[in-house]
């Protein structure tokens, strides 16, 4: 009897054992925790560690690639307050993009911000530093400082047909020297070329450079920023350009035409259409072009 017992009690304390092993442990706080299952590890949102370029183009046009991680949405790029072009992911954790041009080409350091697919807008941290590298982006910056804020201190002003003068600032700007055609001390002495502020004379002198093309309506596919456009208002009476601006932005359309934007001086304006300028402001008017090199 005592060894049946002993038996039943070893077989019960076995039988315990094999129970115990076969449940779960409870955590402190009551709930099931399994030996060998993983934590689970939350995804890093998305984020950029680096940009292969920091300083570019008042104009824009530098190509930038960002590394980072999870960046596999992103299907828009922001620099500053204008939306970058040429958007294209490169791997999961590699977008490149094109610098849109500089507002109101100004050096500016612009940050970058990312947009993924479903509207998220994610701050990257990373900078875009705007500089006057070209001799373009010197133009622009200048004609940008000085469409409204004229510089009377160096230029003076010639009321109520002050366009080529501006016009022709902004070349000198560009890197363009005066000479004995096309000059102005008009501030100093009073004196200046009459290709300085006369359309005639300031187109034929357009003209005769070497690093000008004559460009037309038809042609305005191959404007860049920076060119110069002639206005005639009248051209059936054959007297010559009456207003001049400069080529601050070329916009390409949905329906693939392409609007041209000015920048100048006695209509002051940073973006004057060149279209509205020659049919609603001045019907019949008509418009060249002189691209430079």
């Amino acid at each position: 009897m005592l060894t049946t017992r002993r038996a039943f009690l070893t077989l019960a304390a076995g039988s315990g054992l094999m129970a115990l092993a076969g449940c779960a442990a409870l955590s402190a706080s009551g709930e099931e925790s399994r030996a060998g299952t993983p934590t689970p590890t939350l995804s890093a949102g998305p984020a950029v560690t680096a940009a292969s370029v920091a300083i570019g183009s008042l104009s824009g046009g530098t190509t930038v690639r960002l590394t980072g991680s999870s960046l596999a949405e992103v299907v828009g790029v922001t620099v500053g307050a204008n939306p970058a072009a040429s958007i294209a992911l490169i791997d999961a954790n590699t977008v490149s993009f094109v610098t849109p041009a500089a507002v109101d080409y100004q050096p500016a350091n612009a940050p970058i911000t990312l947009t993924q697919a479903d509207g998220t807008v994610i701050d990257t941290a990373k900078q875009f530093s705007y500089q006057a590298v070209t001799s373009v982006d010197k133009q622009l910056q200048y004609a940008f400082t000085y469409w409204q804020n004229y510089n009377l201190a160096e230029w003076g002003i010639f009321s109520d047909n002050d366009c080529g003068n501006f016009v022709n600032q902004t070349l000198v700007a560009r890197g363009w020297a005066q000479n004995t055609d096309w000059y102005s001390d008009y501030v100093s002495n009073g004196d200046y070329s009459l290709s300085w502020i006369r359309g005639t004379e300031m187109d034929d002198y357009l003209a005769s450079r070497p690093d000008t093309t004559r460009l037309e309506l038809a042609d305005r596919a191959r404007l860049k920023i920076g060119d110069v456009v002639m206005f005639d208002w009248d051209p059936q009476n054959n007297n010559g350009p009456d207003h001049t601006m400069v080529v601050s932005r070329v916009v390409p359309n949905d329906d693939g035409s392409i609007s041209i934007k000015l920048v100048g001086h006695t209509v002051d304006a940073q973006y004057r259409d060149l279209d509205q300028a020659i049919t609603v402001d001045n019907p019949g008017g008509t418009a060249h072009f002189y691209s430079i090199a």
